[in-house]
């Protein structure tokens, strides 16, 4: 018997929630048993997807600033289980929520700097309005390029449904050769990201738990399987995350301190003066001498002038300022901001 392997075209139309869900389930029962009747797996497919209720369609990418409201209580649907949807970002893009951005949780290590363990929950530097706790082995920004990819990869499949990949497929992602050392150098990563257990807090929306919630691996084959908590969906439902271009990261290489940096500033459509201790502090920049942590955070800065994240920047004793290249999304943000600046002003004036 010839079997179709090949999950039903998509229509002219957007599909709705619970066609994506049966399209989401189709795909994993198709990788999962390929041998199952083509009629079967849909049927199972469109069965599994009729028992969730339709979901809200997820938020474009917030604006970058800081949310000051708190996330409305869990829905009925979250409370049950249901499928819930990652949101949705370019693939020229890599994205997570603010609060690993905007925290020295994946530090600005250099290859000479033993990583740490926490064996009890440490507090990590961050901006005003959240908090990071974490206790495990001390991640660094490399730990970031395979937790961004893995996202990115997870982000295609609810939370919490399975998703899989290769080894092969994801050093080659990441700009990795793909010999044994880089699939065992992998394979440690991604059990760190498992171990680590991270309790952050973005403007009264807290998450406490695994970054990955673990998987499995084939040892034949090197492929994984791997699924992310959907309590973690909390944070992306609440517009607390950000997206960074995905070429100027990697076109910084191995400079962790311009990677860290990049990372904190893609959260921002107008970054303020900042501080060179304070910078220092929120990318996990370590070194005794004041004079070569300003020096290393200056040269970030060309770097990211040169990768074209930034336009400008001016530095100063103490502080240093920037000026961002603004994506269409930021400009228009940053527009609107004025805007709603001026009515007030005209309000108070009519009040006054």
């Amino acid at each position: 018997m010839n079997r179709d392997t090949s999950i039903a075209p998509a229509t002219l139309e957007e599909p709705d929630e619970d066609s994506r869900a049966a399209a989401f389930l189709e795909k994993q029962l198709l990788e999962t048993a390929p041998d199952m009747d083509a009629q079967l797996r849909r049927s199972l497919a469109s069965l599994g997807a009729s028992i969730a209720k339709t979901q809200p369609k997820p938020e474009p990418e917030p604006e970058r600033q800081t949310a000051t409201e708190p996330a409305p209580p869990p829905s009925k649907t979250e409370q049950k289980g249901q499928l819930i949807l990652f949101p949705q970002w370019a693939d020229d893009r890599r994205a997570a929520v603010h609060a690993i951005f905007r925290s020295a949780l994946f530090p600005a290590l250099n290859n000479k700097q033993p990583r740490r363990y926490y064996p009890e929950q440490k507090r990590i530097c961050s901006v005003e309005g959240v908090e990071v706790l974490f206790m495990g082995t001390q991640f660094d920004q490399s730990d970031l390029d395979v937790y961004l990819e893995l996202l990115n990869i997870a982000h295609e499949t609810p939370f919490g449904v399975e998703c899989c990949f290769s080894a092969y497929s994801l050093l080659k992602a990441l700009g990795h050769a793909t010999g044994n050392a880089n699939h065992k150098w992998l394979h440690s990563v991604i059990i760190r990201l498992c171990a680590g257990t991270v309790d952050m807090t973005d403007h009264k929306v807290r998450y406490f738990g695994h970054l990955i919630d673990g998987g499995i691996k084939n040892e034949i084959t090197s492929h994984y399987t791997i699924s992310i908590n959907p309590r973690f969906a909390r944070l992306f439902k609440a517009g607390m995350w950000a997206s960074l271009d995905l070429q100027q990261r990697r076109a910084l290489g191995r400079n962790q301190t311009a990677k860290a940096l990049h990372a904190y500033y893609s959260t921002h459509a107008a970054p303020g003066p900042h501080n060179f201790d304070t910078l220092a502090n929120l990318i996990g920049l370590q070194n005794k001498q004041r004079r070569d942590v300003r020096a290393s955070i200056i040269r970030a800065h060309d770097e990211l002038k040169r990768v074209e994240l930034l336009s400008d920047y001016e530095a100063g004793a103490t502080t240093i300022k920037t000026a961002i290249n603004h994506t269409p999304s930021q400009a228009q943000h940053i527009v609107k901001q004025i805007i709603k600046s001026r009515k007030r002003t005209r309000r108070n004036d009519e009040q006054g």
